[in-house]
C-alpha cells in the first residue's frame, strides 16, 4: 500500500522527466495458454536530468484487466501470477506472466523506470496462439455403423485448428475429419471424426489419434479397443431383425388367408341359407296349394252329396 502511494506521489509531483526511447515487446512467440510469457522493457538511451539516482532506478510494471500496480523494484503484489526480471548491468527489465490465460490478453501494460514509461496493449494474432485441449474438455463416442468403426472426439478451446491422423496397431490408417463447431477470438471448439471399415483394419487393437498444433504433436485418443463383440452383436441384431420381419410377414399372410377364408365361408353359408329358405318357401307354397286343392275337392263332393 505504501509503495502504491509513493508511486502516485511520484507521478503527480514530477518536475523533470527523463528523456528516453522506452518500449516493451512480447519476448515469447508463439504464446501458449497455461504457459509463461515474458514482456521485456527496453529503456533505450537516457539523457542527463536533475532527478536522483534512486528515482531514476525505480522500476515497476502496471497493467492487467484492472490496470493495477503489478510489480515494483523486484517485488510483485501477486507473486504466483507475476514475476519481475532484472539485469544488473542494464536498466532493461521484464515482466514474467505465469499461466497465461485469455483474460491476460487485450489489456494495457506499462513499464516505468524513474519518470520514463511506455504503455502498450498486449495483443497477439490468433495464428500465434496455441491452446491445447484439456482432458476435461475431451469426450468421445464410438460405434459400428454399416460396417464402419466411427469415433467422434469433441475438443474445446483448441487453437489452431488441428490436423489429425489415426494409427491402428502402430500403422497409419487415414486422415481424420476435423469440423469446427464454434469459433472464438483465440480458440475453437472442434469435432474430430474417425471413420474406417472394420474389415479393413480389424476390430481389436490399439488405436491412436494424433493432432498437430503448430510445432506440437498432441495425442487426443490412445486406447486398446475391442469392437469385435459389438460387431457380432450388430450382426446378431441384424439377423434377429430379419427373422422378426420374416415372422411378421408370415403372420400377416396367415391372417390375410384366414380372413379371406372366413369371408368365403360366410358367403357360402349365406348362399346355402338362402337356398334353404327358398326351398322351404317352395315347399310351403306346394303344401298350401295341395291343401287348397284338397279343400276344393272336398267341397265339390259335399255339394254333390247334398244334391242327391
Amino acid at each position: 500500500m505504501n509503495r502504491m502511494l509513493v508511486h502516485i506521489v511520484m507521478m503527480v509531483f514530477v518536475v523533470d522527466k527523463v528523456s528516453t526511447s522506452a518500449s516493451w515487446n512480447l519476448a515469447t512467440v508463439p504464446v501458449s495458454f497455461g504457459k509463461d510469457v515474458i514482456l521485456w522493457c527496453s529503456m533505450g538511451e537516457k539523457k542527463e536530468s536533475n532527478v536522483s539516482k534512486q528515482q531514476a532506478d525505480l522500476r515497476h510494471w502496471t497493467g492487467g484487466q484492472k490496470y493495477d500496480l503489478l510489480c515494483m523494484n523486484g517485488q510483485c503484489l501477486n507473486p504466483s501470477k507475476y514475476e519481475m526480471l532484472t539485469r544488473n548491468t542494464s536498466q532493461d527489465f521484464g515482466l514474467l506472466i505465469h499461466n497465461l490465460s485469455e483474460s491476460d490478453l487485450d489489456c494495457q501494460y506499462t513499464c516505468s523506470c524513474g519518470f520514463s514509461d511506455f504503455t502498450k496493449n498486449l495483443s497477439v494474432e490468433p495464428k500465434h496462439v496455441i491452446s491445447l485441449p484439456t482432458i476435461e474438455t475431451t469426450t468421445n463416442t464410438r460405434n459400428i455403423n454399416n460396417g464402419k468403426m466411427e469415433i467422434e472426439i469433441m475438443l474445446g478451446k483448441v487453437n489452431p485448428v488441428p490436423h489429425c491422423s489415426a494409427l491402428f496397431k502402430g500403422q497409419f490408417i487415414n486422415e481424420t475429419t476435423v469440423v469446427v463447431m464454434k469459433r472464438y477470438t483465440y480458440h475453437n471448439d472442434v469435432k474430430v471424426i474417425y471413420s474406417s471399415p472394420v474389415d479393413d483394419v480389424g476390430c481389436e487393437g490399439r488405436l491412436q489419434i494424433l493432432c498437430t498444433l503448430v510445432y506440437r504433436n498432441v495425442t487426443i485418443f490412445d486406447e486398446y479397443i475391442d469392437m469385435c463383440q459389438e460387431k457380432e452383436a450388430s450382426i446378431l441384431m441384424m439377423i434377429l431383425l430379419a427373422i422378426g420381419c420374416a415372422a411378421f410377414v408370415i403372420i400377416l399372410s396367415i391372417y390375410i388367408c384366414l380372413t379371406k377364408r372366413r369371408d368365403s365361408q360366410f358367403g357360402v353359408r349365406c348362399w346355402t341359407n338362402g337356398k334353404k329358405k327358398q326351398v322351404e318357401r317352395t315347399n310351403i307354397n306346394q303344401v298350401q296349394l295341395m291343401t287348397f286343392s284338397d279343400k276344393n275337392q272336398q267341397e265339390k263332393e259335399t255339394s254333390k252329396m247334398m244334391e242327391v
